[in-house]
């Protein structure tokens, strides 16, 4: 039994169009054309609606299989030669090892930054300019 979800790779907003489209078989793009053309037939109410669903309507989950859902093993390194993440929709996406290192890095330079900006603050409130 299908359901229906929130899509995560083909989004504008919230990915309605693309989890309807999924779920019936019909071009993302027709659905959100035929939202708008809607939307101003019905004088805004259908937007009320897409709100509503994007709260109701779940976003599509993430598989995992032992492995990282772009493909490669989560356990080691390099290619795992298994594709079983993609689905019938695309590949999804998984923060990796990578990411969490490059949020350490992004992390570890924002401190830097700001402690040289209360250093620069310091002295400009002691008048050092």
């Amino acid at each position: 039994m299908k359901k229906l979800y929130r899509s995560r790779n083909d989004r504008k907003l919230t990915g309605i169009c693309g989890g309807l489209a999924v779920y019936t078989g019909v071009d993302a793009t027709l659905l959100r054309i035929l939202l708008v053309v809607a939307t101003i037939f019905s004088s805004g109410t259908l937007l009320f609606v897409y709100v509503i669903a994007a709260f109701i309507i779940p976003k599509e989950p993430l598989l995992h299989n032992g492995y990282g859902y772009d493909g490669f093993s989560t356990q080691g390194s390099g290619w795992s030669g298994s594709h079983q993440a993609s689905t019938a929709t695309g590949f999804h996406a998984q923060p990796s090892g990578i990411d969490s290192m490059m949020d350490d890095l992004e992390k570890q330079a924002l401190r830097k930054e700001m402690e040289q900006y209360r250093a620069r603050l310091a002295q400009y409130e002691k008048g050092e300019r």
